[in-house]
């Protein structure tokens, strides 16, 4: 048996389901479906108390939250909040990517300061950003809460964009800068259009990463601008009510029809890129 055989026998087994590993699948997507297969039952409970079974059913608790601002409003700050950290985390963390690629000496030495923000102590980092935010004169501003949560959230895009980079072929830079493309002209036209789906993976995580966040929201939340996650928290701590429960069925609602857009457009521009390719083979 030669080496491509034994290979080939290897890659083949490896396609096969082994039965632990669905087993263990199973198991996990079990225990992450669970809390939501409770959650939204017991949204629906026409009662005054959040119970499963549900008592009754009843539209009541989701009309209420659609009657109460507050609850928009804190949803709108979230999305304020966690969508500008993740477009700041993932375009710092794709031009850390890039620069990083270029070197194995600067990657070795610079590439762990990237992933520090994950062993900080989280209620530390708050109170040091509020301290400084106080000094630098952003009181009742949000900029301390946007800064922490894209510090927080820059791991994330820094390892989904450098992964991106890893699956990019170097003869491909090399031969755009042969051809007398600058730096920039080389990232702008070869390496980003390549990068595309690992951008977009990138901000999904981050946001998803600093749309949960509760700490910092805590602890750096102007008076009367609180995010949904810290209005969440705040509200279960006094009464936990079916109110919640609707709460987060809108926000799981808004996350499946956000996910399902996300993989029809990526599916809608790798259908245009392969559409495109075969009629650039087609061309004489």
């Amino acid at each position: 048996m030669n080496a491509m055989s034994m290979e080939h026998q290897f890659q083949e087994s490896m396609k096969r389901p082994r039965p632990i590993t669905v087993l263990l699948g199973i198991l996990l997507a079990a225990y992450l479906l669970v809390p939501m297969l409770i959650v939204i039952p017991a949204s629906f409970t026409s009662g005054s108390f959040l119970q499963v079974p549900p008592d009754g059913f009843s539209w009541r608790w989701y009309i209420e939250v659609l009657e109460d601002r507050r609850w928009f409003q804190a949803l709108f700050t979230s999305f304020q909040v966690s969508g500008t950290a993740a477009v700041i985390a993932t375009v710092i963390g794709t031009l850390a990517a890039i620069a990083l690629a270029r070197s194995s000496v600067a990657a070795k030495v610079f590439r762990p300061f990237f992933f520090l923000p994950m062993v900080l102590p989280i209620i530390v980092f708050a109170l040091g950003l509020r301290q400084a935010g106080q000094f630098a004169g952003f009181q009742g501003s949000l900029v301390p809460l946007i800064v922490g949560q894209a510090v927080l959230c820059l791991p994330i895009a820094f390892l989904t964009l450098s992964s991106g980079m890893v699956a990019i072929d170097p003869a491909l830079t090399r031969a755009a800068q042969s051809m007398g493309a600058s730096w920039w002209r080389t990232v702008w036209s070869v390496e980003l259009p390549l990068l595309r789906r690992s951008l977009v993976m990138g901000f999904i995580l981050s946001f998803a990463f600093g749309f949960d966040e509760v700490v910092l929201a805590l602890f750096l939340a102007p008076p009367g601008r609180s995010t949904l996650p810290a209005k969440l928290y705040n509200e279960a701590t006094q009464n936990v009510s079916p109110l919640l429960a609707s709460v987060s069925g809108y926000v799981i609602l808004v996350t499946v029809i956000a996910v399902v857009l996300v993989l029809a457009i990526m599916k809608a521009t790798s259908r245009r890129a392969a559409r495109r390719l075969a009629t650039d083979k087609e061309k004489p």
